[in-house]
């Protein structure tokens, strides 16, 4: 009778299991299919149709040339006194292009390819628009032209993208293996190996793009450097969040960097030609400063890198405070700060009572009969 309960009970809960498993395996296809949509919309609304929305230049020419252009309502003009200036205002990234008249009628404009290559092509279009405008003829010279194997000027976006990948996956694994962090021992076998971790990623990576694809080239030690920062900081941001408020709101942090912070790091598609919404992210997700970042480093000479810097520092010391914060909560107030029982006091004494507990110490109900009747 017994082993027939037994068996009808089997029965049952492998019914209950079937229909959980339908269950949770819908909710994955919603789930999944919701993340693929929402991929979809995030890029094609910042990559498919770009539009220049705030180009920042600087003019030197006579008033009434420079006037008209600063009439145009997508750029802000800063005059300066001459083609030097002009022309420091861009390598410098205070200017993401240069309109320059000079006194034969000619006007210079110089991009900088190495900014973003459709930001140099919507400054080039509006130069010579404005010389077309004036009757003057224009010349267009790039002080900070990509290389043969990356004429795009994208290879660093994706580097970035994919390193982000490699990044938070990493540090998701990384907690499942070594477990929650309760311990200052812990936390800094933790740190020790996403440090090791990163800096395995950021080599491989600068490897690649550099000694193997030919795109980045002539700094390889800074591009190592700026790919381990990054990484460090995604990483660090993630194991913070997941130590601090658990693994649902690292996987929510991870798709708001997959879904809005790829699309806003201003890599095919520059910053003045984003919409407001995902210009105003660059600055902020850390893709858009890894991108920043690297291109600073790779064609300018390490100009406009302190922004970029300061915000990827922000990530990983964040990430740092959350995880050290939550190990001290967990020391002091857990389940199993030092001070408290590991066992409850009744579980951990009638385990040796005849009767009272199964084999492995578990306690039973009663009414609930052993596997063995």
């Amino acid at each position: 009778m017994g082993k027939h309960n037994v068996r009808q009970t089997g029965l049952l809960s492998e019914g209950r299991g079937t229909r959980a498993e339908v269950r949770n395996m819908a909710l994955a296809m919603v789930a999944l299919t919701i993340f693929v949509v929402a991929m979809i919309a995030s890029y094609s609304g910042a990559f498919a149709k770009p539009t220049l929305h705030h180009l920042t230049v600087a003019v030197a020419a006579p008033e009434r040339m420079a006037g008209a252009i600063r009439g145009q309502d997508a750029l802000a003009v800063t005059e300066v006194g001459d083609d030097a200036a002009a022309r420091r205002q861009v390598y410098e990234r205070k200017a993401d292009a240069a309109f320059v008249v000079g006194p034969g009628g000619e006007v210079t404009i110089y991009v900088a390819g190495g900014g973003g290559r459709s930001v140099a092509n919507a400054a080039e279009t509006v130069g010579r628009g404005i010389a077309a405008t004036a009757g003057l003829t224009p010349t267009v010279e790039d002080i900070a032209p990509t290389s043969a194997a990356d004429p795009s000027g994208t290879v660093e976006f994706y580097a970035v993208i994919f390193l982000s990948i490699g990044a938070s996956v990493g540090a998701t694994v990384f907690g499942r293996i070594m477990g929650t962090v309760r311990s200052p021992r812990k936390l800094l076998l933790r740190t020790l190996t996403l440090t090791g971790y990163s800096a395995l990623l950021a080599a491989a990576v600068a490897y690649y793009v550099d000694g193997v694809l030919g795109a980045l080239t002539g700094h390889p030690w800074q591009l190592f450097g700026v790919l381990w920062l990054y990484a460090m900081a995604v990483g660090g941001a993630v194991t913070g969040v997941a130590a601090a408020l658990g693994t649902v709101a690292s996987l929510v942090l991870t798709l708001f960097l997959v879904i809005v912070g790829n699309a806003a790091a201003a890599g095919p598609v520059g910053r003045p030609l984003l919409s407001g919404f995902y210009s105003t992210f660059n600055t902020i997700v850390p893709q858009g400063s890894g991108v920043a970042l690297l291109r600073s480093v790779q064609y300018f000479g390490g100009n406009g890198a302190q922004g970029p810097l300061v915000t990827l520092g922000i990530w990983a010391a964040a990430g740092c405070l959350l995880a050290a914060v939550a190990t001290v909560v967990r020391m002091n107030f857990g389940h199993r700060a030092p001070w408290r029982p590991r066992l409850n006091y009744r579980a951990g004494h009638e385990r040796y009572l005849p009767g009272v507990a199964g084999r492995d110490g578990t306690v039973l109900r009663p009414g609930v009969l052993s596997p063995a009747d």
